[in-house]
């Protein structure tokens, strides 16, 4: 038998073993028990007012999350924080979470700066979520975004795809969830000062954000 003959039956038998595994994963899906109550996170608290709002109804046909809620809060200087989470019950069949990194191209915006930033709360654990920068001709807009699982606070895409092979490997749950906060801003905005005051709010509203989601 030759080497490339030796290789491509490695490989087939790599590809059969993960086939199997994966339709065994698929089979043996364990579903959760309950699901997030948003209703825990406050509309009136610490000098914010919100009301919900919704997105056209395409977006989501597009995005397939079982459960969403999106806020636009206000605070005693009429700025505006929009706060959207979306939960998965199960991210197996066509419902994984779309990454804002995708999507916001396609929506008319440009990602002008993106990084990993750290959130000290109350408690002293340590939040890392991603910072972005995005803009159109119009306006821009700060976001922050991150994942939560059952594996706990989750920033990568990466590191997302690799807690659902874990949880699925463990015959755990493989829900999840998306929390988003949006600021829109003047062009002529600091950025630095917006990112205070949207550390400020995810601080106080962090806690609830938390009890709300089915992961503890």
């Amino acid at each position: 038998m030759t080497p490339s003959s030796q290789k491509a039956i490695v490989a087939i038998v790599i590809l059969v073993v993960f086939g199997s595994f994966g339709t065994y994963l698929r089979s043996s899906q364990v579903m959760p028990e309950s699901g997030p109550v948003f209703s825990q996170i406050p509309y009136e608290e610490f000098g914010f007012y919100g009301t919900e709002h919704r997105f056209d109804e395409y977006a989501y046909d597009v995005l397939r999350a079982d459960t969403t809620t999106l806020r636009m809060y206000r605070d005693s200087d009429n700025g505006s924080y929009w706060l959207f989470m979306a939960y998965f019950s199960s991210q197996k069949y066509g419902s994984q979470i779309h990454s804002p990194k995708h999507c916001l191209p396609g929506g008319g915006f440009r990602i002008e700066t993106i990084e990993p930033y750290q959130i000290t709360l109350a408690d002293g654990t340590i939040l890392t979520i991603n910072r972005l920068l995005i803009a159109n001709p119009q306006r821009k807009e700060l976001m922050m975004y991150w994942f939560e699982t059952r594996g706990g606070i989750i920033s990568s895409e990466f590191g997302l795809k690799f807690d659902l092979m874990r949880n699925a490997m463990m015959l755990r749950p493989t829900d999840a969830a998306i929390c988003r906060l949006t600021m829109p801003l003047p062009l002529s905005a600091d950025f630095n000062e917006a990112t205070n005051r949207a550390v400020s709010f995810i601080k106080q509203f962090y806690p609830s954000i938390k009890s709300s989601l089915p992961f503890e």
